[in-house]
C-alpha cells in the first residue's frame, strides 16, 4: 500500500498543497521565492488538498519519516553577514487545524541544496486523527536576507528560498515527502475490539490506508516535538 504523502505546489511557491498522488501532472518540480535586496520573510503553507472524508489511526511508538530537499541563498544568522536580529533559521511545523502539534527549528543549513531529514515517533495522543474536522498542514518559515555586494555589486547574492516538488524528473532523494504507518482496518479492529470498525469523533470507521489511496490529503500531520537534529 501507498503510505507516503507528496508535497506540490507552483513555480512561485504561492500554492503548495499535499496528497498521495505522486505523479501529479499539475505540480512544478521546484518552487522558489526570492529577492535581490532587503529581507525576504518565507512562510509556505501545504494544506491537505481536498481534506480527508475518514479518520485515521497511526501505530504507537512508529516513526514517520520526512524529507525535503531545500535551496538556500544570502543570510538568515543573526550575528553573521548583515543579519542584526532581522533573520531567522528555517522552521518546519506540522499543524492540526491552526494548531502546531510539532515544530523543529534546522540551524546548520548553508547556501545552495540542504537535503533534510526529519524522523519523529508517533505517540499516544497523535494515534486518531479526525479527516474531516482537523485539517492537516506542513509549513515552512524562514527570514532571510539579501547579502550586498561591493562596488559594482560584486560578492552580493539574493535571499533565495526554494523547495524541491515531488515530481518526476526529480531524483528520489529531491522528492518532498512524508512517509508514516498507518493502520489498516484489520489493526483498527484488533485496537478497537469492533469487527465493523472503531468510530472515530466525526462518527465513521477508522479506515485503513487502502480505504484512502484515492483521498488527497495531509494525514501525516501526527508529529510531535523533536529534538533531534537534521541529517
Amino acid at each position: 500500500d501507498n503510505n507516503t504523502l507528496y508535497v506540490v505546489g507552483n513555480q512561485q511557491l504561492t500554492n503548495c498543497y499535499s496528497n498521495f498522488n505522486s505523479t501529479d501532472a499539475s505540480s512544478a518540480d521546484y518552487g522558489e521565492e526570492s529577492k535581490g535586496s532587503g529581507n525576504l520573510d518565507v512562510k509556505v503553507t501545504c494544506r491537505m488538498g481536498p481534506t480527508l472524508d475518514k479518520d485515521i489511526m497511526l501505530k504507537e511508538g512508529e516513526m514517520i519519516n520526512a524529507k525535503f530537499t531545500l535551496n538556500l541563498g544570502g543570510a538568515w544568522t543573526n550575528g553573521q553577514d548583515n543579519c542584526n536580529g532581522d533573520c531567522g533559521n528555517l522552521n518546519i511545523s506540522f499543524l492540526k487545524g491552526n494548531r502546531v502539534v510539532a515544530i523543529k527549528e534546522f540551524d546548520s543549513l548553508g547556501d545552495g541544496e540542504n537535503n533534510i531529514m526529519w524522523d519523529v515517533p508517533v505517540t499516544e495522543d497523535l494515534i486518531t486523527w479526525n479527516g474531516s474536522q482537523e485539517t492537516m498542514a506542513v509549513e515552512f518559515t524562514m527570514k532571510l536576507k539579501a547579502i550586498q555586494g561591493g562596488i559594482l555589486g560584486i560578492g552580493g547574492e539574493d535571499a533565495i528560498f526554494g523547495l524541491y516538488f515531488t515530481h518526476p524528473e526529480n531524483p528520489p532523494e529531491r522528492n518532498a515527502s512524508v512517509t508514516f504507518p498507518i493502520l489498516n482496518q484489520t489493526a483498527v479492529d484488533e485496537i478497537t475490539g469492533e469487527g465493523g470498525g472503531g468510530g472515530g469523533d466525526g462518527g465513521g470507521p477508522l479506515p485503513g490506508f487502502s480505504a484512502m489511496i484515492g483521498v488527497g490529503g495531509l494525514a501525516a500531520a501526527a508529529l510531535l516535538r523533536s529534538n533531534e537534529d537534521e541529517e
